[in-house]
């Protein structure tokens, strides 16, 4: 079987990648936060002392399923070097650049002792430690005096990843003791001084109240122009225009999890939910505790006005026409937020309401000084529901619900009052999820009575609503021949028709991480099977992680067998790094190809900027484009399945993914995922995996870690991102995630991948397990606990990642034994054929 590979980029930037780049550029500049500004942006002078671990070393995105291996990426030194300004502190990032250099081969000798007689890629992956980001070297006086500027940066870093949560101690989530004194150095030594925080995640900023900080810039994770984006804000080229997607506090005990979460909890293997609904401003704002810097918030250097024009509402949508007018003298966008509060319930199985919910956003265009413009709300009523567990269903609750106006959670401005004259269900659902443990939420203060004399009052009746009632057990039409037949082309049924048992085992099982496959691109997560197309004439398709861009092997030669290497190059050995670890450097050389021993293909991809900074712009006409850019990428390569994009809750600061998923906030997060999703399916054939569903919101012990949580806190804030994505834009796949949720594995949990995401939300594409998270039977060797295979296919969950033999042969005799269903395995098997089919690189 020769391998096909399409790999579609030159020796030499394309078109497409000069096109590619400048969107990613836009995009980073649009997402980068401006938190304060005390007359020190615009930059004025041409001559900067640059410091911080950042500054060379810049985090451009996080490691894990987030890396990408892009042609080159732009620093924040290089991006102000091409933007015309002189570097006055060479001296001091050469002497960090020594100490990264030791500090990594420190680092580097420890982990080869670590994994000393390992062989196993996914053992060694996981025993390796993450590499912490060296945080600096002093700045001396010297430093200082010779610099010979009055303007300075300091640029503070941290590097997360897959695998592991980031700590609240001195390093990580706080300043150690060399940042805290080389920031206070600095601000006493510079009469100007700009804070860039270049983490994927929010830090500790108290250096703020007792230091002068004059501009304090949010970087996040810039992707592969990061560098040349801030150096077109901190100049004035482009306007900041990002808000915060995720609320910021004063302190890390301000945070309604933070004796809970992750390693800080009494159970490393339980994740307590105990803030309930109450996550990010939504605490905040409900507990009266005052945020650092509140949730949609963010400078520029102009100023806007905004004002609610006319308001209008039924049964059926809400729709607010609001007026922004730039009264500064920058031109500049734009984030209008539509908030609500809801009744404050005092029930015993509906208790309490947030003080108000985000329920609509808009990002204007780019207005001129004075300019004005219309934006204009439609937002379904439904969306004021709260869930009530004791009816399992969503009501609203008769009551005053008022409408918000502003541009943060702490900014806004009463619009209108809509007044419901009696409580009604909007939609029926099933319980689900039940809770094995008692999980004790906080209760949230009684609501102080607020005036809303002189609003505009919208009376509404319940008896005008419509109750959704869902309907459930469909699953069992599937045994019926009419549906089975709708359920694909007549050829490809009578193609599975023809399949033996084995055969459909080895169809919901991936193709493994290794051995011979039709089409290949290397570097890839995952693919189907190949084994089935000489019999059958069933191709596999690829799989590539991750969220910030394609992660592909941007290097491959093509030898003369037909076969495939990745080039024996720097930028290969350089992004195998973290692999290295067990195996010696020339081990590693040798599975690898010289460029003259064949054809050179390359596959460089983008690096986006991370989803966080993506979420900042509040702009979805943007992830849209960058959707469709992405798209074409996945042409180019080969790929049929982007595993993007991440959409789990930024539910504490610590989690050691947040730069991977949007925000703490369901609507920013699914609205978002839903542009990117419509711009990468606008390509046939291609399409995306959502993920992680669900409640995978720590990567401590996450094979073996139950989310527990009362089931008013999972469907308001954790699968309502997810729900928004699938109904507005039916993404081709849904990952499921590695935990449980309350006691009950993602991948094995019915009510989750059945009752709610295809009886409720009407999905009906595939679902893949996350890799590994499926175990062939209860004894597997495997270190880690996971999901039972022999349970996916009644939970529908279809495609099994990224394979094993072990896992084939389980489902063989599953079906024997009865604990399998030929129809449940058939229909899984239908879904991978059809995903299969759906690939235009190699027809069926």
């Amino acid at each position: 079987m020769k391998p096909i590979v399409l790999a579609g980029c030159d020796k030499r930037e394309s078109e497409t990648e000069k096109k590619n780049r400048a969107l990613a550029r836009r995009a980073a500049a649009e997402g980068f936060v401006l938190l304060k500004n005390e007359g020190a942006l615009p930059l004025t002078g041409k001559r900067i002392a640059l410091y911080g671990s950042g500054a060379r070393m810049t985090v451009k995105g996080g490691t894990g399923s987030g890396a990408v291996r892009e042609r080159y990426s732009v620093t924040i030194e290089q991006g102000l070097l091409s933007a015309g300004y002189e570097i006055a502190t060479k001296d001091w990032l050469d002497r960090f650049d020594r100490y990264y250099a030791d500090t990594y081969e420190t680092y580097r000798k420890e982990q080869e002792k670590r994994v000393e007689g390992m062989r196993e890629f996914y053992q060694i992956l996981g025993a390796v430690q993450p590499f912490s980001h060296p945080t600096g070297i002093p700045v001396t006086a010297e430093d200082i005096r010779s610099s010979g500027t009055d303007t300075a940066i300091y640029v503070l870093a941290r590097q997360g990843g897959e695998g592991n949560d980031r700590r609240d101690v001195p390093g990580d989530y706080r300043l150690d003791e060399t940042e805290y004194a080389n920031i206070k150095a600095v601000s006493e030594g510079y009469e100007k001084l700009i804070v860039v925080i270049n983490v994927g995640g929010v830090i500790d900023v108290s250096f703020l109240d007792t230091m002068r900080v004059n501009a304090l810039v949010y970087y996040v994770q810039g992707g592969e122009e990061g560098g040349n984006a801030l150096a077109d804000v901190l100049g004035g080229k482009v306007n900041f225009s990002g808000k915060l997607a995720t609320s910021w506090a004063y302190e890390f005990s301000d945070i309604p999890s933070n004796t809970t979460y992750s390693y800080l909890g009494e159970d490393a293997h339980r994740q307590t939910y105990n803030e309930g609904i109450y996550v990010g401003y939504r605490y905040f704002d409900t507990f009266g505790v005052a945020p650092r810097f509140p949730f949609g918030y963010g400078l520029s250097y102009t100023t806007f006005a905004v004002w609610a024009d006319d308001v209008k509402a039924d049964a059926a949508h809400v729709t607010v026409r609001a007026w922004v007018k730039n009264e500064g003298g920058r031109a500049g966008k734009e984030v209008v937020q539509l908030y609500a509060t809801v009744p404050f319930y005092r029930e015993d199985t509906l208790c309490g309401a947030e003080q108000k919910r985000l329920i609509a956003f808009a990002k204007t265009k780019e207005l001129a000084p004075g300019e004005e413009t219309v934006v204009t709300f439609c937002v379904p009523t439904s969306d004021l529901a709260s869930y009530d567990e004791g009816r399992s269903a969503y009501r609203m609750g008769e009551g005053d619900y008022i409408l918000r106006l502003g541009t943060s959670s702490a900014d806004t401005v009463p619009a209108a009052v809509l007044r419901l004259d009696a409580d009604v269900v909007t939609e029926q659902c099933a319980p689900v999820c039940p809770r094995k443990r008692e999980v004790a939420e906080i209760v949230p203060p009684e609501r102080a009575k607020e005036d809303i004399s002189g609003l505009p009052v919208i009376a509404f009746s319940a008896a005008d609503f419509r109750t959704v009632t869902h309907v459930y057990g469909t699953e069992e039409q599937w045994r019926k021949e009419p549906y089975r037949k709708a359920a694909l082309q007549e050829r490809l049924w009578k193609l599975l028709e023809h399949l033996t048992t084995e055969e459909l085992a080895t169809l919901v099982c991936g193709g493994g991480t290794s051995g011979e496959r039709l089409v290949t691109a290397m570097g890839a997560s995952g693919t189907t099977t190949s084994r089935l197309y000489e019999m059958h004439g069933i191709p596999n398709v690829i799989l590539s992680d991750g969220p910030a861009g394609l992660n592909l092997t941007g290097h491959i030669v093509e030898l003369p067998d037909g076969s495939y290497r990745a080039a024996r190059v720097e930028e290969n050995l350089e992004a195998y790094k973290r692999y290295l670890f067990g195996f010696s450097k020339t081990a590693l050389m040798s599975q690898m190809a010289a460029p003259e021993d064949g054809i050179s293909h390359y596959q460089y991809c983008t690096a986006w900027p991370c989803s966080q900074l993506l979420a900042q712009t509040f702009d979805v006409e943007l992830l849209e484009k960058i959707g469709d850019a992405t798209g074409s990428e996945m042409e180019a390569y080969g790929v049929t399945v982007w595993l993007a994009p991440g959409m789990n809750i930024h539910r504490n600061p610590l989690c050691g993914r947040t730069f991977e998923y949007y925000s703490e906030d369901p609507l920013v997060s699914g609205k978002l995922a839903a542009a990117l999703v419509r711009g990468v399916q606008r390509h046939p054939g291609k399409g995306v995996s959502v993920k992680h569903f669900a409640a995978n919101n720590c990567e401590l012990n996450r094979n073996e870690s139950s989310s527990d949580m009362h089931e008013r806190a999972l469907r308001e804030i954790y699968l309502r991102g997810f729900e928004i994505a699938v109904k507005e834009a039916a993404p081709m796949t849904v990952m499921a995630s590695y935990n449980m949720i309350n006691d009950v594995y993602a991948t094995n949990n019915y009510d989750l991948l059945v009752k709610v995401l295809r009886e409720e939300w009407g999905f009906t594409g595939l679902v893949m397990s996350d890799w590994d998270a499926m175990k062939a039977s209860r004894d597997d060797c495997m270190e880690a606990a996971t999901g039972d295979v022999l349970r996916a296919a009644v939970s529908q969950c279809d495609l099994i990642m990224p394979g094993r033999p072990d896992q084939v042969e389980a489902i063989v005799k599953g079906v024997e034994s009865g604990a399998v269903l030929p129809a449940d395995l058939k229909r899984s098997a239908a879904r991978v054929l059809r995903l299969v089919a759906g690939n235009t690189a190699v027809p069926v």
